[in-house]
């Protein structure tokens, strides 16, 4: 038997899941690019890595599942690295897959603060949305590597009043960066190593204010690469609150082939959803993308599902109406704007299908029945890279056939 803590109606119960070899996968002709890009690095054809960005929230910021979907491609495609990771420890629970930082008390993590629905401060807080700074000699921030890595590039805000920052490589300074500039904009100094796995330290001189974004973690072989920037929490209207310059600067940099937006569950559980701005803020952020990287194809990740408890029994779980409403205003918007859409709650087994996974023993889901475990986790992971993999397999198909 499974376990007991709560139970969905039973007439609400999840569906069985689809049969094997079902795609949860829509609109895939409109990944032609990543697939374009996919094809040529397979066919030993391109030079530079095949690079997806996933903006998001809990889900993504814990790298759970896509770790699995980053494993996957580069098993099939090539390992082209690690990534971008954030530096030091930008908020407590920051660990991602094969990534452990930390730093001392003088670093601060800086993402600005939103009063009244709006962002106070400069909205320049590198890819993921969260840095760290520091303006006083001593701090030190540090983040261990295990994967390897033949190339480190440190990311970082060039400013008016910028100071120095020793960058220090498995124990031996490898070099200074100067970030102070007549105007503010994004700066970024790469450091060759050995393809091996690193330990990175920052040390601020202490000759003016550091603000620091993160490391993006290279090979020289052509591969993969896969950058999870989710902040827990997050909505689609956080990264919106950033500033677009800066936004585009970052994005433009990291050059990615496809660019996946997983947001939605927060939206799902806040009393104050109104879906009609959400459908514009998540049409917005989908223009901001196309205007920093117009050649990249996009794909709206749907939220997992998730159930809520009915007063006074706190025991009855039920479907969450919300969540299926932000998934249908996604569907609608990816379609109307040329992106692919995965559809997460119906690779679990469908609505309320987050009850049936908490109450298993092992669980798949976790007791607040929102998020998951590592091994519910790994299971969308896999059929979401399954089921990009089946489709780039489609699209080259077709392209072979009508080749002959």
């Amino acid at each position: 038997m499974g376990r007991s803590e709560g139970v969905l109606d039973a007439s609400l119960r999840a569906e069985p899941p689809v049969p094997a070899g079902t795609s949860y996968l829509e609109g895939a002709g409109r990944l032609g690019h990543f697939f374009s890009a996919l094809g040529a690095l397979a066919d030993g054809k391109l030079r530079d890595d095949v690079r997806l960005v996933q903006f998001g929230d809990s889900h993504t910021a814990s790298d759970t599942a896509t770790c699995v979907v980053r494993r996957m491609l580069q098993e099939r495609f090539g390992d082209g690295g690690r990534g971008f990771v954030e530096v030091g420890k930008p908020w407590k629970t920051y660990i991602q897959d094969g990534v452990h930082g930390g730093m001392t008390r003088e670093f601060e993590p800086n993402r600005g603060r939103v009063e009244d629905g709006h962002l106070v401060g400069d909205g320049a807080y590198g890819l993921v949305g969260v840095a760290i700074e520091a303006d006083r000699p001593g701090a030190r921030a540090w983040t261990r590597i295990s994967a390897p890595a033949s190339r480190v590039e440190v990311d970082y805000l060039l400013k008016p009043d910028g100071g120095s920052v020793d960058v220090v490589i498995d124990g031996v300074q490898a070099g200074r960066i100067a970030t102070r500039a007549p105007k503010p904009s994004s700066g970024f100094t790469g450091f060759d190593v050995a393809d091996a796995p690193h330990e990175v330290e920052l040390r601020a001189v202490g000759d003016g204010g550091v603000r620091l974004f993160g490391l993006a973690l290279d090979r020289t072989r052509p591969g993969v690469v896969l950058d999870a920037a989710g902040i827990n929490g997050a909505q689609v209207t956080t990264p919106l609150r950033w500033n677009e310059e800066h936004f585009a600067e970052q994005l433009r940099h990291r050059a990615p082939d496809l660019v996946i937006l997983a947001y939605g569950t927060n939206e799902a559980i806040d009393p104050k959803l109104d879906l009609a701005e959400y459908q514009r803020s998540i049409t917005e952020l989908l223009g901001r993308v196309a205007r920093a990287v117009p050649s990249a194809s996009c794909l709206l990740l749907g939220p997992p599902d998730l159930v809520r408890t009915v007063p006074p029994d706190r025991r009855v779980w039920l479907p969450s109406q919300p969540l299926g409403e932000v998934i249908a205003v996604q569907r609608r918007v990816a379609s109307a704007s040329g992106c692919a859409f995965y559809d997460q709650q119906a690779a679990m087994g469908g609505a309320g299908s987050m009850a049936v996974w908490a109450a298993e023993d092992p669980p798949r889901a976790q007791t607040d029945r929102v998020h998951l475990t590592q091994s519910g986790y790994a299971q969308v992971g896999t059929a979401f890279a399954t089921d990009l993999l089946r489709a780039y397999d489609a699209w080259r198909s077709t392209r072979h056939e009508a080749s002959r």
